[in-house]
């Protein structure tokens, strides 16, 4: 820990003639406690690479390290103080945090002035033993780059890191092995944290039985989508999805991790299209002016695809009505998807209106 958690990420900086050059992630949305584990160099992730490139004569300099954390309502503390050596820069000096932790470098700790507060630090893994994981807080280091005599701060780095610990995605809706009642579902989930999202929507095939198998293609792959958002409907310019079939739907992200961008899905889900026969009951309150003009082309639909009995019968009840599917309130998508199924009578055809 001592010769890593103070050496996460540096990034580029220009002392007169030295440079120091860093590649590191640019964000960090959860890292891995055994990450930080000097005692497990086999195991170790390549977290940065440094290169620090002298211009000029051989100048001798030191490097001053600080970790700060917040962690939840506490105030930020200082997690590590930690001091070079002097060394010395000719002409390139490149190094890893792998390199570091092993001892394969020129950059030696001065043991003496660096202190690692131990206490601190086991606060942190008390409470990453669940998720093994750094708990999510905001955390902060600093680099400085000193003279050898330490009379002169040449240059100061600072990088902030967010790490808020994304690990879910749950589905919502359509809910598992549900029934829909239209060929453009809304889907939706909960993601905390999460930035981007890709939503995938497959067929089954009669020979498929699993989830796994449903989704281990392209074969019968619908949609795929990315959006920013937690919910999307599934659009109309797609192939619409069909009446009395099955589909799986499931949703990816990726997070950025001590070993890179890692990719998470939410578990597959099923639900069943079944159209269905929407009914028409009479209620009390007015109407609305958007809800008169969709009982208004409701007829006018049903009149063009031949249910003349059907829209005659509208126009005589009360005016006070509204649409029902499923004995709920039909949405105004909903509705425009109804008049759009009776305009082709060839497939569809009320066959009832039920008053109550």
């Amino acid at each position: 820990m001592k010769k890593i958690l103070f050496l996460l990420l540096f990034s580029t900086l220009a002392i007169g003639q030295v440079q120091i050059q860093v590649s590191a992630p640019a964000t960090l949305d959860q890292v891995n406690v055994a990450d930080l584990d000097v005692s497990k160099l086999t195991d170790l992730p390549l977290l940065f690479a440094v290169t620090i490139t002298n211009m000029g004569e051989p100048i001798n300099i030191k490097l001053h390290f600080q970790v700060f954390a917040k962690i939840g309502n506490e105030p930020e503390d200082i997690f590590a103080d930690a001091w070079s050596l002097p060394f010395t820069v000719d002409r390139i000096l490149s190094f890893t945090n792998q390199d570091l932790a092993s001892g394969r470098t020129s950059i030696k700790s001065d043991k003496e002035r660096t202190q690692i507060y131990e206490d601190k630090i086991k606060k942190i893994k008390d409470l990453a033993q669940s998720t093994g994981r750094l708990p999510a807080g905001r955390y902060r280091f600093v680099i400085q780059l000193l003279n050898e005599s330490e009379t002169s701060t040449l240059s100061t780095w600072e990088k902030v890191y967010e790490v808020v610990n994304p690990s879910r995605i749950d589905l919502i809706s359509p809910s598992y092995q549900s029934e829909v009642r239209t060929q453009f579902p809304i889907f939706k989930w909960i993601a905390p944290y999460f930035k981007e999202f890709e939503i995938f929507v497959y067929e089954k095939l009669p020979n498929q039985t699993t989830p796994e198998e449903v989704v281990s293609g392209d074969k019968n792959l619908r949609w795929k989508y990315k959006t920013t958002e937690t919910q999307i409907q599934y659009p109309r310019e797609a192939l619409p999805l069909e009446d009395g079939k099955t589909y799986f739907w499931y949703v990816k992200s990726y997070l950025q991790g001590s070993r890179g961008t890692e990719e998470v899905r939410s578990e597959i889900w099923s639900f069943d299209v079944k159209l269905g026969v929407p009914s028409v009951s009479r209620t009390t309150p007015n109407l609305t002016p958007e809800q008169k003009r969709n009982l208004e082309n409701l007829i006018r639909m049903l009149n063009q695809s031949g249910n003349n009995e059907i829209a005659a019968l509208l126009s005589g009840i009360i005016s006070d009505f509204i649409v029902l599917i499923d004995g709920r309130p039909a949405t105004p998508s909903e509705i425009e998807e109804v008049l759009r199924l009776l305009s082709d009578k060839d497939k569809y055809e009320v066959i009832a209106i039920e008053e109550k």
